[in-house]
């Protein structure tokens, strides 16, 4: 069987050679990928550059299939860098994940070009946006990524600590010190931020919502989105919806 694919490699090979056809180098590949890690928007130029079929490589015969292959790929780097960069892992697969479900629904290559293009420059702005904010130590950012990723339910510092291997109270001192907020006051500003987008973006009832995040009733929930928005969950959504009409 090794034998086999290696023969069928070195096959592919040749007729790249005979075809006169050469897959971008290192270098030159990983170039827009840099520029999305550093909020440079000389990426979204790569992108229109280079991200079709003739400078990339051939996973399909079918072109369309091909071009979604190579898309999927392109989002899988995409993110690997922006995470690196700092991005917060559970945005950088959420946004990778929308991305990938709307280029199932093209039925282009032109389509799935324009959206490779939209996605870099999304995520190219969202790191430009993440450097002009403050950095933070790789332990608080781990806190925040967990804290993000577990909104749906009740979080305790000593499971956050637990997590990133550190003791509760130096955990809650330094992650005070670096983003000017206790742990749990972030996690609540996190959870009512998720929340106002649900009320805003579904008709899920302000129940649904408050059981999405793990609020111990809805009466408390109601209590802390006013304190947090000045409305109450109801009313914010009743705003929003006459605002827009």
């Amino acid at each position: 069987m090794k034998r086999k694919v290696t023969g069928q490699i070195s096959y592919l090979e040749y007729m790249n050679r005979e075809n006169n056809f050469r897959h971008r180098d290192y270098e030159e590949e990983m170039r827009m990928y840099r520029y999305v890690q550093d909020g440079d928007f000389r990426a979204v130029e790569e992108a229109r550059r280079n991200f079709c079929a003739g400078k990339q490589g051939h996973l399909s015969d079918e072109p369309l299939i091909n071009m979604k292959y190579l898309f999927v790929a392109s989002m899988t780097l995409v993110i690997r860098f922006a995470i690196t960069g700092g991005m917060n892992s559970e945005t950088a697969y959420t946004s990778s994940d929308y991305y990938i479900q709307q280029m199932d629904k093209c039925r282009t290559i032109e389509e799935v070009r324009r959206l490779h293009e939209e996605a870099v420059e999304y995520f190219t702005d969202y790191m430009g946006k993440l450097k002009k904010e403050k950095i933070y130590s790789k332990t608080v950012m781990q806190c925040i990524d967990y804290i993000n990723r577990n909104l749906n339910r009740p979080v305790r510092v000593a499971d956050i600590a637990g997590q990133v291997g550190k003791n509760p109270d130096y955990l809650s001192s330094l992650f005070r010190r670096e983003t000017g907020k206790t742990v749990t006051d972030y996690m609540m500003e996190c959870k009512l931020k998720a929340a106002k987008h649900m009320l805003l973006d579904t008709d899920c009832s302000c129940a649904m919502v408050s059981a999405a995040f793990a609020f111990s009733s809805q009466s408390y929930f109601t209590r802390m989105f006013r304190q947090y928005t000045g409305d109450t969950p109801k009313k914010f959504r009743e705003k929003y919806i006459h605002n827009r009409l």
